[in-house]
């Protein structure tokens, strides 16, 4: 009985383990500002991201500007826009604007999480989309633009700059974050939902596994911290080369802007993601060989 109680404390340690890593990053990723900005955080600076949202502002912009203005300004709106949009990724204003869109988005994830825990899910996956709201930096970027209207426009006849209001306009990107058609919406609100509590699987795993290794005896306990070991590596080795390293898939009709956030935020998730886990792995590896050491050292019981 007593080596029986061994090997199932060590085994829960071992999955407690996994647990508390687990939740910690993905408390981290949902309720802490660092983890997202250090992800995402370099995306203005990336000429495709400028790029393809300065072509959406452009586009949209060059709707919005009255008609009078838009022959009167030689060269085209495009010609006018396009280095004013470019420059605008190069300012304070802009990175901060960035900034506040991540923490923003990151916050209303983690709402909308715990709002489908609370609440429970129809099943539908697009409950798991993320909605990216980039009117921030819209409004950012425009802010040369906007302050220097009333000297591009003066001089324009029929604008009335009184009742002229240029306003930048409104973009939001939906991101399909759930790449499996089958997946459930309320298990992931549920596992971001108890990720919270990481420092208790943490402590749990230690008492476990002290308890397991007094409660066993002989060469059983050894050879159950090993297993135990296994199994923790084998799940880290499962999140290092699954859910650390996802493939994001472009969804049809994803604007640019969208394709290039996925493809960088894979990038920096999977730098960000895998080397804890190799380092879990590696340690549970080493407590293996610690196990198996334990084991045979130990003097076989003679009757």
């Amino acid at each position: 009985m007593r080596n029986l109680l061994s090997v199932l404390c060590l085994l829960l340690a071992g999955l407690l383990s996994f647990g508390g890593l687990a939740g910690y990053q993905l408390n981290q990723l949902l309720r802490s500002e660092e983890p997202v900005r250090e992800i995402a955080g370099t995306l203005p600076q990336q000429p495709e991201f400028s790029q393809a949202v300065t072509e959406m502002l452009i586009e949209d912009l060059a709707n919005r500007l009255p008609e009078e203005l838009q022959w009167a300004v030689p060269g085209g709106i495009d010609q006018m826009l396009n280095p004013i949009l470019a420059q605008a990724f190069n300012n304070e204003r802009t990175l901060a604007a960035w900034d506040d869109v991540l923490q923003q988005t990151r916050s209303g994830y983690t709402a909308q999480l715990e709002e489908i825990f609370a609440a429970g899910s129809s099943g539908d996956t697009s409950e798991l989309d993320i909605e990216l709201e980039l009117t921030p930096i819209a409004e950012a970027m425009t802010a040369p633009l906007r302050e220097g209207l009333a000297d591009i426009a003066g001089w324009v006849p029929g604008i009335n700059l009184e009742t002229f209001d240029f306003i930048a306009p409104e973009i939001e990107i939906d991101i399909q974050a759930a790449a499996d058609s089958e997946a459930d919406p309320y298990t992931w609100a549920s596992i971001a939902a108890f990720s919270r509590w990481w420092l208790f699987y943490g402590i749990g795993a230690a008492v476990l596994a002290v308890a397991g290794l007094l409660i066993g005896t002989g060469r059983t306990r050894w050879y159950a911290l090993a297993g135990a070991a296994v199994l923790a590596a084998g799940l880290g080795l499962w999140i290092v080369t699954g859910i650390a390293s996802p493939d994001l898939q472009h969804p049809p009709g994803v604007p640019e802007a969208g394709a290039v956030i996925l493809d960088h935020v894979q990038t920096r998730f999977t730098s960000w993601a895998q080397p804890p886990w190799w380092v879990f792995s590696g340690i549970a590896g080493g407590v293996v060989l610690i196990g198996m050491a334990g084991a045979l050292l130990t003097p076989s019981r003679r009757r």
